[in-house]
């Protein structure tokens, strides 16, 4: 696996031209490395042993290069500092900075690497590379064992012996592994030899098997994708998504799409099939009681991959706590650095004694510390600078048992050992002389130099203190973001499975308008056809104008509350339009004379058979609706050959 350096101005054109080509195949990803360092943190031979088989990595050094590849580039899809960005293929590549994320090291480069490798993975899947199966793949068996911490990978247990790996970029990005596989389940796919990849994805499945899947008024769950104010895209596989408006999720003309639904919900939706064979879905006439049909198994023999009450949550990534090395025009300058190694030349004279009595060493000593000239003459006279002062702190006198207690050195001739310490002070001072010429050159004192670095140690600070302010917020955010979610599943019920309490009162009114019950009840199951009756459904499921109520029918609506009432009047429209045998919910069944599934059904003495459906389920005294088929009618589809009985609880089976 190898990567490409660039290194020259032609190399950065070549290298924006290619970013910029909307025909370019694969994902190209760039890194960077440090300003003054030409190998970067991001460990960039992983990198390119996990993805260089999909990818070209290029490696740039942050400097004149970085600076012109930038010019280069559109705004926020530049590299450097020592980080690294994965960019994405197509026309559109270039076009929303949000697909490729700027990676930076920091002081965790093996994070910042993986996550480099999840994006040009995700890249590279999003272009299709991975549906050409390589040269060195095999098909094999497995079964799964568990998932990395972080859950990207799952481990598999070949059937044959060894491991592989499913990579969550190569599955459903950004659905997690844990939503398609399980533990201890079996699974079959292509393995590449040379990375150990197991590719296990199935094929999106067309319109004609989803419809198989779930019938037609079935209720199943489906995934929140993408939100505005007028529309939402769910999706009943990660890859198959339909557009629903405001009038599938809500009656309230009022209401908005994104105060109803945020992205990564999972939902309760109905399923309606159109004559032209396409899908829809709707939320407004989905019952909390309703059975629902489980989600698909994006793979084989896999889990559902939806379940109520687990959205979708993007990853909320840590922001950590980074010390920043000073620039280098602020770091301490090579003066300071040199003067602060002068006085440690005082072990020459160590060296010097090894040859020596003590009571010489002590004199010499002596006089050592009465003229410091004799060893470091630069410490007493202040070399040539504007406002530059030099002081000598000369090291604390060694003790003398600590002098002759020391062991033993080499013995080292005089003349050498002082012949090599002047010549590294001349060495010193002539550097010394040529730093302080060039910052005089460039018009910098030590007192602005000590502004700099205060400067700098303050915008270090600033800078820390951000990151900590940063990351408080991206959890109040998330936490914000929950409470948001949980408000608004709050708020999409109540439009759903009870009636607000304005449209509430309008039962009231409109029974108020009314001098008799059955033309309240013949109004309000009207309204109720035009409310759970799509438009385009209308001439399908048409509301027949000759149907039959009972005398006891109205009254056996006095007791409901307003949700029972408007569940009691979409059932109604269910019997009287004849979709009732294709909602699973109603449970159609016929009144029977005794509990037993072989006693005989209830008909009056003109031949009219009584029918049961359910208006609720899983609740205490869940209601049901009675109704009579006429003589004549057809299963559940005669116009006029219906008539309404009443409303009761699931215990009484009086017709």
């Amino acid at each position: 696996m190898t990567y490409t350096r660039v290194e020259s101005s032609a190399a950065v054109q070549q290298l924006a031209a290619g970013l910029r080509d909307a025909a370019r195949e694969r994902p190209w990803v760039v890194v960077t490395s440090r300003f003054g360092s030409r190998e970067p943190d991001i460990l960039v031979d992983q990198l390119a042993e996990d993805v260089g088989d999909v990818t070209r990595i290029f490696l740039i050094e942050t400097g004149a290069l970085t600076h012109e590849l930038s010019d280069l580039l559109p705004d926020l899809l530049q590299a450097y500092g020592g980080a690294g960005r994965s960019y994405p293929v197509g026309p559109d590549a270039l076009a929303d900075f949000t697909r490729s994320k700027l990676r930076f090291p920091y002081a965790n480069p093996p994070r910042a690497t993986e996550q480099l490798v999840t994006d040009a993975l995700a890249h590279a899947h999003q272009a299709g590379l991975f549906a050409r199966a390589p040269a060195s793949a095999v098909s094999v068996t497995g079964t799964v064992k568990g998932f990395i911490p972080g859950g990207s990978r799952a481990l598999v247990e070949l059937a044959g012996g060894g491991l592989a790996t499913i990579w969550q970029e190569l599955t459903f990005p950004p659905v997690p592994l844990d939503w398609t596989l399980e533990r201890g389940q079996r699974v079959d796919g292509l393995l590449d030899r040379a990375t150990r990849r197991l590719n296990v994805e199935v094929g999106t499945p067309p319109v004609t098997a989803l419809a198989a899947r779930f019938p037609h008024n079935s209720i199943t769950l489906a995934l929140v994708q993408h939100v505005n104010a007028n529309r939402a895209a769910l999706a009943l596989h990660p890859h198959a998504a339909i557009g629903v408006t405001r009038p599938d999720i809500s009656p309230n003309p009022l209401d908005q799409v994104d105060t109803l639904l945020t992205e990564g919900d999972v939902v309760a939706v109905r399923v309606v099939h159109h004559q032209s064979g396409a899908l829809h879905l709707r939320l407004t006439d989905v019952d909390d009681d309703e059975p629902v049909l489980p989600p698909l198994a994006l793979v084989r023999n896999g889990p559902p991959w939806l379940r109520e009450n687990r959205p979708l949550v993007p990853v909320i990534e840590p922001v950590p706590l980074v010390e920043l090395a000073l620039a280098p025009e602020v770091q301490p300058s090579e003066v300071e650095r040199v003067e602060t190694t002068l006085p440690e030349l005082e072990p020459v004279e160590t060296t010097l004694s090894e040859v020596e009595p003590v009571e010489s060493r002590s004199r010499r000593a002596g006089d050592r510390r009465a003229n410091p000239a004799a060893v470091n003459p630069a410490a007493v006279h202040p070399r040539p600078g504007p406002g530059v002062v030099r002081v000598f702190t000369p090291p604390a006198p060694m003790p003398r048992q600590a002098v002759v207690d020391a062991p033993a050195a080499p013995a080292v001739p005089a003349s050498v050992s002082l012949q090599s310490t002047q010549l590294s002070l001349v060495e010193a001072r002539a550097r010394i002389r040529r730093l302080e010429a060039q910052l005089i050159d460039a018009g910098a004192s030590d007192s602005q130099h000590a502004q700099l670095r205060e400067q700098a140690r303050t915008a270090q600070l600033q800078h820390r203190e951000s990151l900590v302010e940063l990351g408080t917020l991206r959890r109040t955010e998330a936490e914000l973001r929950d409470e948001q979610r949980t408000q608004r599943r709050t708020l999409r019920e109540s439009r759903r499975t009870s009636t607000p309490a304005s449209v509430a009162s309008e039962f009231e009114r409109r029974r108020g308008q009314w001098a008799d019950a059955d033309g309240w009840v013949r109004h309000e199951l009207y309204l109720a056809w035009v409310e759970r009756i799509g438009a385009t459904e209308r001439a399908k499921w048409p509301l027949p104008v000759d149907y039959a109520l009972s005398d006891a029918f109205a009254d056996s609506l006095a007791d409901l509350d307003d949700g029972q009432l408007a569940k009691a009047f979409k059932a109604c429209v269910d019997v009287l339009t004849g979709r009732v045998a294709s909602v699973p919910g109603r449970q159609l069944h016929a009144l029977r004379t005794g509990n037993g599934a072989t006693a005989a059904a209830v008909v009056r003495p003109d031949g009219a058979r009584c029918m049961r459906v359910a208006i609720e389920q899983n609740t205490p005294a869940a209601r049901r609706l009675h109704y009579w088929m006429l003589p004549g009618s057809g299963s559940g589809s005669g116009i006029g050959g219906i008539e309404l009985a009443r409303v009761v609880t699931h215990d009484d089976m009086e017709p």
